[in-house]
């Protein structure tokens, strides 16, 4: 959002809002806020208007920074991954596993994917990691045979797959989605920034701040 303290002020008076209507408290401690082309003294006063912590690029999670992410950038999502794969367990049926690999692997990355178009190492480790669940379970260290090839696992159910995500074509479709709002949605702050630090002389003060918990 643009780095106004007006605009925080309403931001925080809608959440507040929002929370009177759920009967939860807002805990805006728990949120950070990073400047984007903020003076220290204006970024002082938009983190003391919304009463939130400092912040600064990059940070864990979805890794923003000024520089294009590297393949280390993305590795805590490979190991998010992994982690969730040694709590598979060995008792589903492959029918489950099936499942878990669609409802859970498949959607990990799909909070990055929208953002980033994912190196093409990430994609394979997740894959396989997919591939394992699928076939082997929680054991790392098995090396079982896949019984269908991951081309046929990726295909369509119309096709006779069986409708796994291929997450290269995901990622791409995900970016697409954005390419219509650098055309006619100049008027949206993250937008605005791109345009005028890669395509204009001089850049905007801006804000971002990352919600946190109720």
């Amino acid at each position: 959002m643009n780095g106004s303290a007006r605009e925080i002020y309403f931001l925080k008076a809608l959440l507040n809002s929002f929370a009177e209507l759920i009967g939860l408290k807002v805990n805006c401690s728990k949120s950070m806020m990073v400047p984007l082309n903020s003076p220290p003294d204006r970024f002082d006063i938009l983190v003391n208007t919304f009463g939130c912590i400092k912040g600064s690029l990059p940070f864990t999670g979805l890794p923003l920074s000024l520089t294009k992410p590297t393949v280390a950038d993305f590795w805590p999502l490979v190991n998010h991954c992994e982690r969730r794969l040694a709590h598979t367990t060995a008792f589903f049926s492959e029918a489950g596993r099936l499942e878990l690999v669609s409802a859970i692997f498949s959607a990990l990355p799909t909070f990055a994917m929208s953002t980033f178009l994912l190196p093409k190492t990430i994609i394979r480790q997740v894959d396989m990691y997919r591939k394992h669940c699928l076939w082997r379970g929680s054991d790392l260290s098995s090396k079982k045979p896949s019984k269908v090839a991951w081309e046929i696992i990726r295909d369509t159910k119309e096709n006779g797959g069986f409708g796994v995500l291929d997450l290269q074509t995901q990622n791409e479709s995900l970016i697409l989605r954005n390419l219509h709002k650098f055309f006619n949605k100049a008027n949206i702050p993250w937008v605005h920034l791109l345009w005028s630090y890669y395509y204009s002389h001089g850049s905007l003060p801006m804000a971002h701040v990352r919600r946190g918990s109720f």
